[in-house]
């Protein structure tokens, strides 16, 4: 049994987060945080997100990081599958968007690894409908059918606050007991959805990110180099935005023509040497890439497209 990790609680101080390490190895834990809304130069540079413009000072900030797709939802799924539902980018119901093919998820299932979806806010197990601050398009697990009931409940956590030392998420952290993947889904009062808007709701998402990195990094896992935390916008918002855009679409989004499915993305991790600002080509379907690349998983759907490029490589993290 693995012994209890003393875990300090608090605010994280971005300058302390990264460069503290020379990565030999991939990690062994990765965490998707995914926010809200937010198109890239609505974050960076934006007073009313001091935690995020110190990351992209003090860890790594990818300067060309775009969506899949509008809207949220399909974002959600396609980081997880590589693919989305075409009835999911009008938003989820459980029938618009349940999924018959394979997730990341079942991918880990298979090599014999673990995983979990931290929901904050979620009446119960794996639930499947929306109950404000919790929404199911947020919740990628629930929808795919691969996925047994049984599973879904066992993995598919509630967390009254991530932010708090106390609930599923932290009882893993404490014991050292993070699975080989985590996705991370604040709820709509603190992911940047609130509804006070604009740079009060920003400002929301990004206290609560600084208080649930600050949670990750007083851990063990997190201090001897074995965890990255992933940081993303599900979505950004400008004129070009509809329904189903091909958010990655490289001539198209450096082109100019998609500022909408521009977002941030920053890597916290001890390996990651301070201030790292990577111009390469990168969209959600390199998430899925990348944690594919890390535990030795075949490529799924558009993860293995020619122009996917993964985070591996980049950022110290080491390409196995």
């Amino acid at each position: 049994m693995a012994l209890p990790v003393t875990v300090a609680a608090g605010p994280a101080q971005a300058q302390s987060l990264c460069g503290t390490m020379v990565a030999t190895a991939p990690p062994q834990h990765v965490l998707i945080v995914m926010l809200e809304n937010r198109r890239y130069n609505q974050v960076i540079g934006n007073s009313a997100a001091p935690f995020e413009n110190s990351l992209a000072s003090s860890c790594g900030l990818a300067t060309s990081m775009w969506g899949a797709t509008h809207t949220s939802a399909a974002n959600y799924l396609a980081t997880s599958a590589g693919e989305f539902p075409a009835t999911s980018v009008k938003g989820c119901n459980y029938a618009a968007c349940a999924d018959g093919n394979t997730s990341i998820y079942q991918q880990l299932d298979t090599a014999g690894l673990s995983w979990k979806a931290y929901e904050e806010s979620m009446p119960s197990a794996c639930d499947k409908s929306s109950a404000a601050p919790y929404k199911i398009g947020h919740n990628p697990p629930v929808f795919y059918t691969g996925i047994s009931s049984a599973e879904c409940q066992a993995k598919d956590v509630g967390v009254a606050d991530l932010t708090a030392p106390s609930g599923a998420f932290w009882n893993d952290l404490q014991a050292g007991t993070l699975p080989a993947l985590s996705w991370i889904t604040p709820n709509t009062s603190n992911d940047g959805e609130n509804s006070c808007g604009g740079n009060c709701a920003l400002s929301i998402a990004d206290t609560w990110l600084q208080n649930f990195v600050g949670l990750v990094a007083g851990s063990a896992q997190y201090q001897s180099g074995s965890t990255v935390i992933f940081v993303t916008y599900d979505e950004g918002w400008g004129p070009d935005a509809t329904a189903g855009e091909n958010c990655a679409n490289e001539t198209a989004d450096l082109g100019g023509q998609q500022p909408s499915c521009h977002v941030p993305f920053f890597v916290v991790y001890p390996g990651t040497v301070p201030g790292t600002q990577d111009t390469a080509f990168f969209d959600h379907y390199s998430v899925t890439r990348t944690v594919e690349d890390f535990f030795a998983l075949s490529y799924l759907a558009h993860a293995g497209d020619a122009q996917t490029a993964s985070l591996a490589g980049h950022f110290g993290l080491v390409h196995p």
